[in-house]
């Protein structure tokens, strides 16, 4: 590159300038990075997590309801076909023993599978208990799960709030500072930052380069000593700007 000078006051400004740059890089770090967002994001999957066991069991309330509903309404049918065939039995109308006996015998397989109907509902009521119970827990986990997730996201507000300020206090900064270089510096030191974004600049201090910390050539240092105070060259070694 063509070298630049840079008087003195506008090279202590570029310094400046690289420092709020990097001051500005550190504070979205830390925007994106807060604590707050991790913990947030871990509590709404757990949320989902909630969520998707209230369905589940919701949805196993509905079909053991249906299915209370048809063994009760088996049930009621079986016991007005008993309480018939029960009156056919005894109403004196029955003349025949084999009729007697398909009576006897249609009262019993109505008994059996009543008995079994019963069983099965009785089965039926305990795992609906079970259900509801299971709804109310995790029901009652949402509630603290949503309380949990709004203390969280009031304090990841707080904490991107204050460091926005920062970031706004740090651009007014840069904007003031920005003022007092030319055009053709801050092209080059913006060219340079694309590479170097925390230390695109560095101070000439003999042969080691304070940005790579490599030792340039003898001829390499005697040149940039050669160069008038505040000029601005390239390390030769990685690229950064030197300013003598």
């Amino acid at each position: 590159m063509e070298n630049l000078f840079v008087s003195n006051d506008a090279v202590e400004r570029l310094f400046d300038l690289q420092g709020e740059d990097t001051l500005l890089g550190q504070l979205e770090y830390r925007i994106h990075s807060l604590p707050e967002r991790e913990k947030l994001t871990s509590l709404k999957e757990m949320k989902n997590t909630t969520e998707e066991q209230v369905f589940i069991h919701q949805a196993e309330s509905v079909e053991q309801r249906k299915i209370e509903k048809r063994l009760e309404l088996e049930l009621s049918s079986i016991e007005t076909r008993l309480m018939e065939v029960d009156e056919k039995l005894y109403s004196g109308i029955i003349t025949t023993e084999k009729e007697v006996k398909g009576l006897q015998d249609e009262i019993g397989h109505l008994k059996e599978r009543q008995d079994a109907l019963e069983s099965d509902l009785l089965e039926t009521l305990g795992l609906m208990e079970e259900t509801t119970s299971n709804i109310d827990e995790f029901s009652s986990q949402l509630e603290v799960q949503n309380d949990d997730i709004q203390s969280v996201e009031i304090a990841l507000n707080v904490a991107v709030n204050e460091l926005s300020e920062k970031v706004l206090e740090t651009k007014t900064r840069r904007e003031e500072t920005v003022k007092v270089l030319t055009e053709e510096i801050l092209t080059c030191y913006e060219a340079h930052r694309e590479h170097f974004p925390a230390d695109a600049v560095v101070r000439f201090d003999g042969p080691t380069c304070n940005g790579c910390h490599l030792t340039m050539s003898a001829m390499e240092t005697d040149r940039i000593k050669g160069l008038e105070v505040g000029a601005l060259t390239e390390c030769s070694e990685c690229g950064r700007l030197v300013v003598r």
